[in-house]
C-alpha cells in the first residue's frame, strides 16, 4: 500500500464518489477504482458500501480513515523535521526539555537569554526525559534540559539548578498543616507517582530506597499536573518538584520534605561528539553564566 493510495483513499472517503475524487486527484477513474479494490483485498474487507452510483464509507472504512490520516500526519511531520535539519532557519537552536520545566524554568531561561543575545531563534520540543534524550542522541535536538543527568558518557552536562521536592497532600489531610515532614514518616500513605522510565520516577524511587521504604502505589501518571489533580481528589499523596514556588492547585497543600536528598538536579546536556552550531555555542556559554547566577532571571 503506497502513500499515494492512502491519500487517494482519504479523498475518496471525503467525497464518497469515484468520479469526483478522481477529478480532484487528477487521475483516471479506473486507476482509482483499481487502487481501492487492491486496498480492500489487502485489508480483507470492503471499506465502502456500494450504493448504485455512490459509495458509503462503512464502519471498517471509518476505522481505516482514522489510522490512515494519523499515518500520513506522522509522515508529513517526519518530512518537515528532516527538511528543518537539512536547511535550518539561520541561527536557530533546536532545544528539547522535559514537561515539568516547561512552565517555569525554560521560559525564565530563554527570557534571560533573549536579553543577553537579542533575536535568538529556537525550535522547541517538550516531552518525557526518555524522549528528549533520544532526540539529543539522534541529532534532532542540539541540547536538552532534563533531570536526572543522562548516564551516556558521550554527553556533556551543565547543572543549572537544584530543585527541592515536596510532598503534595489533599487540603484536608492530617499532614496538610505541617511545616515539614520526612519520608520515613509516610510508610502508611498511599502514593501517586510517575510512570516507569520517566525522569522524576527514577529520582523518587532512589530517595524512597535511601529512606528505607517501599511506597504503596495506587496510581501512576505521566504528568505532574495530573498527579496534583489526583492528590486534590483524595486518591493519595505524591512527591513532586517545588517548581517556581507558586501556589498549588485548589485542594492541594505542599509540605516541605526534610530529607537531605529530596531534590533533583536540572541541567543542560549536549552531545560532545558533534560539532556545536554557533547558536548552540552561544547558548551554552550563556547557560554557564546563568547557572552561576550572573544573569538576572
Amino acid at each position: 500500500m503506497t502513500i499515494d493510495e492512502l491519500r487517494w483513499f482519504l479523498t475518496l472517503a471525503e467525497t464518497e464518489h469515484v468520479t469526483e475524487a478522481a477529478a480532484r486527484l487528477r487521475i483516471a477513474q479506473p486507476t482509482l477504482s483499481r487502487a481501492l479494490l487492491r486496498m480492500e483485498r489487502r485489508i480483507g474487507t470492503q471499506l465502502f458500501d456500494r450504493d448504485r452510483h455512490r459509495l458509503r464509507l462503512n464502519d471498517y472504512g471509518r476505522i481505516f480513515r482514522r489510522h490512515a490520516q494519523r499515518a500520513l500526519d506522522e509522515l508529513d511531520a517526519a518530512q518537515d523535521r528532516i527538511a528543518t535539519l537539512l536547511d535550518p532557519p539561520q541561527d536557530t537552536l533546536s532545544l528539547a526539555f522535559v514537561h515539568s520545566v516547561g512552565g517555569w524554568l525554560v521560559p525564565r531561561l530563554l527570557g534571560a537569554y533573549s536579553h543577553d543575545a537579542p533575536g535568538p531563534r529556537f525550535a522547541l520540543h517538550q516531552d518525557s526525559a526518555a524522549t528528549v534524550l533520544s532526540l539529543l542522541l539522534d541529532g534532532t535536538a542540539e541540547a536538552i534540559i532534563t533531570s536526572p543527568r543522562p548516564s551516556d558518557p558521550q554527553l556533556g552536562w551543565l547543572p543549572l539548578r537544584d530543585e527541592r521536592l515536596q510532598l503534595a497532600v489533599p487540603a484536608d489531610h492530617p499532614l496538610a498543616d505541617r511545616d515539614h515532614v520526612r519520608l520515613g514518616d509516610l510508610a502508611d500513605e498511599r502514593f501517586i507517582i510517575m510512570r516507569p522510565k520517566l525522569g522524576l520516577r527514577q529520582i523518587t524511587c532512589q530517595i524512597f530506597h535511601r529512606a528505607g521504604m517501599t511506597p504503596d502505589v495506587v496510581s501512576e501518571c505521566t504528568e505532574i499536573s495530573t498527579i496534583k489533580g489526583l492528590v486534590a481528589s483524595g486518591l493519595g499523596v505524591a512527591v513532586v518538584p517545588a517548581g517556581d514556588g507558586g501556589p498549588p492547585p485548589a485542594g492541594v497543600r505542599m509540605v516541605p520534605l526534610t530529607d537531605q536528598d529530596a531534590y533533583r538536579t536540572i541541567g543542560l546536556a549536549w552531545h560532545q561528539g558533534r560539532p556545536a552550531t554557533a547558536a548552540g555555542r552561544r547558548f551554552r556559554e550563556f547557560a554557564v553564566r546563568y547557572a552561576r547566577g550572573a544573569d538576572p532571571a
